[in-house]
């Protein structure tokens, strides 16, 4: 099997660029470049046949991946992930044929393997040992996991402010990635593009990575016995995954290997930062940034997302639709997801369950219609998630923070509370909150006594230390805010309290 890649297109402008371009943008008009084949020379080469008798994931398709040489491939046993027949949600939500692609069963948890598998071969046939990215979420989990298994160094920036899923940083740790924190996402991203050319950037955007989650719906069309859904819903954030689901459509269509009406998609975002959505509904072709921040389903929070204007196409070729839902919808559906087909789901994921039980509802979807959620990655990359699971049961509520070993949710002394409380406001600065612990609480101690206590508090995760500034008096103040962690204690304490 050898790559028929024949070079880098824009699907905007249509400029063209060799295959040995490192470009990941038209330099004409900025639109994220696609990898084009030789569909032409492939056709009749590339068979159902062909394809029955190779072995499953990813790397099955090679022939539409930007790889040339076999022996560079890194591989953790992604793709070919389970089409699960849905028969207890598909009953309460009123369609008869629900599948669900469970995308979690990938190596890493995550459908984002399928790319950082393509994306981390492809830089080892390029002689790029060294790479790079700026998250905090899957993106990065996967990368350095394939950056381990190829045995190249692997570097992650990561934002100290907004919030960290538990379960995605632990997995960076352990694959050993060189970590190193920065202030905020966007300086995280922009630290890692700087690395280039020492370092080889990674990001979901970049053409190999791309390809490489094409493959899902790959994987799709042949699960299904080459006879399409009506319907494919899968969440949005850069909205690369939705465009790729319909450039992967297109190229299988080309080649003959699928016929008839192509599945109509799909996508969801989250009520509040919904920029694809929002240019959807105003009939925009390009996406203006969104000024929201996502709560919970952090990995389609994308405020401008660079796919958005590919997606966009994507949704309106293929007579589909974007769709918002709440939060509460959303844990609605991690809770049903779990409950009646086993699967824990991350927030992200469950959007396509809350997406189209209000289709469902609202006629869109018939419910004869054989339908496909993607279920892009695992709850347990969140497990906080399942924090809201045990409502009302202050001795799960107990246990649950002794066994996630947060042991300042029952350990923290009243002044230290106290000090979490007055930051729940807005960051603040050692003097100001001696005074504040005196006016409002009561509490006098000495003003060493504080600054020992924020030592103490940032030590534990609970609040982080954000800018230094000199006051009239030209003393340096130490400003200190929030983390997730001590937002989440800080609640869990007065759950307990009540």
């Amino acid at each position: 099997m050898a790559s028929f890649v024949r070079g880098l297109a824009c699907s905007k402008c249509g400029r063209t660029h060799p295959s040995t371009s490192s470009l990941r943008t038209c330099n004409k008009c900025g639109e994220i470049l696609e990898i084009e084949y030789d569909l032409e020379i492939l056709k009749g080469k590339l068979d159902k046949k062909a394809l029955k008798k190779r072995v499953s994931g990813v790397w099955k398709y090679a022939e539409l991946l930007p790889i040339m040489d076999q022996k560079h491939i890194i591989s953790l046993g992604e793709g070919n992930t389970y089409l699960h027949p849905a028969n207890l949600l598909s009953s309460e939500i009123g369609v008869r044929n629900l599948l669900l692609k469970n995308e979690t069963t990938n190596p890493t948890g995550s459908f984002l393997d399928r790319g950082s598998s393509v994306e981390v071969s492809v830089s080892l046939e390029n002689n790029r040992t060294k790479i790079c990215c700026g998250s905090t979420g899957n993106l990065a989990a996967s990368v350095v996991a394939y950056a381990a298994k190829a045995a190249i160094d692997a570097k992650v920036f990561m934002a100290q402010r907004g919030r960290v899923d538990i379960g995605k940083f632990y997995q960076i740790l352990a694959y050993g990635a060189d970590v190193e924190i920065v202030r905020t996402r966007e300086e995280a991203i922009s630290l890692a593009m700087q690395r280039e050319p020492t370092y080889h950037p990674i990001t979901s955007n970049n053409p190999p990575f791309l390809e490489g989650t094409k493959t899902m719906i790959f994987d799709i069309c042949e699960q299904m016995e080459w006879k399409l859904p009506d319907w494919i819903l899968t969440p949005m954030g850069s909205g690369g995954n939705l465009s790729m689901i319909w450039k992967g459509l297109i190229e299988f269509q080309e080649l003959g290997l699928i016929e008839g009406n192509l599945p109509r998609l799909i996508g969801t975002q989250v009520k509040g930062i919904s920029p694809i959505v929002d240019a959807y509904r105003r009939g925009d072709t390009e996406v203006k940034p969104s000024t929201g921040k996502p709560k919970l389903a952090m990995d389609i929070g994308v405020a401008n997302p660079v796919c958005g204007s590919k997606a966009l196409r994507a949704l309106r070729e293929s007579k589909g639709r974007g769709i918002t839902v709440m939060d509460s919808e959303i844990l609605d559906s991690v809770r049903r997801l779990a409950k009646l087909e086993g699967v824990f789901a991350e927030p992200a994921s469950a959007t396509t369950i809350a997406a189209l039980k209000k289709l469902v509802d609202q006629g869109i979807i018939d419910p004869t219609d054989t339908v496909i959620c993607i279920i892009t990655g695992s709850g347990l990359k969140s497990p906080e998630i399942a924090e809201s699971f045990v409502k009302g049961r202050k001795d799960l509520v107990h246990l649950l923070s002794r066994l996630e070993g947060r042991k300042y949710t029952t350990k923290l002394g009243r002044t230290k509370v106290c000090i979490l409380r007055i930051l729940t406001k807005n960051e603040n600065y050692g003097y100001e909150i001696w005074k504040q612990l005196d006016e409002k609480y009561g509490i006098q101690v000495r003003i060493p006594s504080v600054y020992q206590h924020l030592s103490e508090l940032a030590r534990g995760g609970l609040i982080v230390e954000t800018k230094e500034m000199r006051s009239h008096e030209k003393r340096v103040r130490k400003y200190y805010d929030l983390t997730d962690r001590g937002r989440w204690t800080l609640s869990h304490l007065e759950e307990i309290s009540k």
